[in-house]
């Protein structure tokens, strides 16, 4: 039971929520089961963390029915019952956050049931709360925002047809119209970004989509660019919001292009105070994604990078809506502040957000990242101890282990176990299905690329060395800062050396 989705919702309760989610449990309407009543008293004894070994199955049946005989069947269905009443718990508690929907959706309900009256005053209630309220700012997610105001005018025109009201129903229509197609574009656009990521973290292309020829279409006759950006039209946050997914969409469907990626990020940061803490924390993936696809990487791009996560942290917006931090935030944001050499900003981020990871993967995280840092500060022995300490880590991330396994053994000048590394990717390869060919190509070029490096080293060829050198700007992204590091400093070893100036390779 201590794995239970049970428990796991539970855990996220604060102390009112449970006390709430007590009354929801005792309310009659919604339960009327004495013994799921007397399972929540007995779990909540174990808040807030319900990690006690008392909450095995076995243990909570001997306090719920003492003296019979432990039955499998019946506390499963116990369990079962409880479950399904956290989950609407905490779908009504999120539903009732949002109050605009829940005006709207009683205006829907009072009309099927033809209450005229009572709907047409809601209605009117509606739509004055509506102009002096409804803020993009509100919704943490901007669709929800489009999608609501498209359906409230869209309800709203047929209410003015339906009731006869002495109202505007054409710009009921409008808007409706308007706001529909602003929802399917910035859906369309978040979409097509994600299509491309799952690209960029080394999966094989997907086949492409009826949505990406949908838009290859608009853009071969610039129809959104003449929709959009028409210096003709005024244009309002909502419109902005739309301009900006637009622009990014247009950076990742660039082939790489600086001026499309610039454009974006340009006009993202000059309108960065019409989005919520969400939507930026979106479109900072966005402009990242944006980034590793540029045919021409710009040496400050870390930089970049880590300037907008310290500009997410400054304005209280870095954690997700549940209050923790993303996996792939911690570790960009490391990631960034090590090949900045700024290690100590990363190892006090690291301790300050690292009990707000998922539980889950949370060790495995602070772990990977100490290694990280470590090797950062050239403490590659302690590196690969904070390595050594990492287990059954996600299949993504294993490739990353691999990688930095390959530079401590560089570092090191440890040829035999960087062989012994490499060799047994083949093993790893055959043991998880989920590995595909475009990750495994990554994997052996950047591998090869480090085997070349201990070649060079033991065996300079200048020759060779800018062949390589090609091969890493063309081939390879996140890591060429690191892999022309190194070549540099073998040449600068082999300039020393011709001038007798002997110099200590790392």
């Amino acid at each position: 039971m201590l794995k239970s989705s049970l428990l796991e919702i539970l855990r996220t309760f604060s102390k009112q929520e449970l006390i709430k989610f007590g009354d929801f449990v005792r309310s009659p309407y919604f339960n009327k089961k004495e013994n799921v009543l007397k399972l929540f008293l007995e779990i909540k004894k174990y808040s807030p963390a319900f990690e006690s070994e008392n909450l095995e199955k076995e243990k909570v049946w001997m306090n719920l029915f003492p003296g019979k005989q432990y039955n499998y069947g019946i506390i499963k269905n116990i369990i079962h019952d409880l479950t399904g009443l956290s989950e609407r718990f905490i779908l009504l508690e999120h539903y009732s956050e949002d109050s605009y929907r829940c005006e709207y959706d009683l205006i829907e309900a009072a009309n099927s049931r033809n209450i005229q009256k009572f709907t047409k005053g809601k209605i009117d209630q509606f739509s004055k709360r509506a102009r002096s309220e409804i803020d993009p700012n509100k919704y943490s997610i901007i669709d929800d925002y489009l999608l609501i105001t498209a359906y409230y005018n869209y309800a709203k025109s047929s209410f003015i047809h339906e009731y006869n009201l002495k109202q505007d129903r054409e710009e009921s229509l409008r808007l409706a119209s308007d706001y529909s197609l602003f929802y399917f574009l910035i859906n369309s656009f978040k979409l097509l970004h994600n299509t491309v990521a799952h690209e960029t973290q080394g999966n094989l292309p997907l086949s492409r989509t009826l949505l990406e020829k949908f838009f290859l279409k608009l853009e071969e006759h610039s129809v959104l660019e003449e929709l959009l950006l028409s210096e003709n039209t005024e244009h309002d946050s909502v419109s902005k919001t739309v301009i900006c997914f637009y622009l990014m969409y247009k950076a990742l469907t660039s082939d790489g292009d600086r001026a499309a990626y610039d454009r974006f990020k340009s006009y993202l940061r000059k309108n960065i105070e019409i989005f919520s803490a969400f939507e930026l924390q979106n479109l900072n993936n966005c402009r990242i994604t944006c980034s590793i696809n540029l045919k021409s990487p710009d040496s400050n791009s870390a930089k970049e990078s880590l300037e907008w996560y310290k500009f997410l942290m400054e304005k209280n917006i870095l954690l997700q809506r549940n209050g923790l931090i993303s996996v792939s935030s911690m570790s960009n944001v490391v990631n960034y502040s090590v090949k900045l050499k700024e290690t100590d900003f990363a190892e006090e981020f690291l301790n300050r957000y690292a009990g707000r990871l998922p539980a889950d993967s949370r060790d495995n995280t602070y772990n990977y990242c100490m290694a990280m840092i470590r090797f950062g500060r050239e403490e590659f022995g302690k590196s690969l101890e904070s390595l050594s300490k990492i287990s059954d880590e996600k299949l993504l991330r294993k490739f990353f282990l691999k990688k930095l396994y390959l530079k401590i053994y560089y570092e090191l000048n440890d040829y035999e176990s960087f062989v012994y590394a490499f060799d047994t990717f083949n093993h790893f390869k055959k043991r998880n299905k989920l590995t595909n060919e475009a990750r495994t190509l990554a994997f052996y070029n950047f591998g090869n690329f480090v085997r070349k490096l201990f070649k060079l080293r033991n065996s300079f060829d200048k020759f060779e060395s800018e062949n390589l050198r090609k091969d890493v700007y063309t081939n390879l992204h996140g890591e060429q800062s690191w892999f022309i590091g190194k070549l540099d400093e073998i040449e600068s070893w082999m300039q020393s050396s011709k001038s007798g100036k002997q110099s200590v390779i790392k």
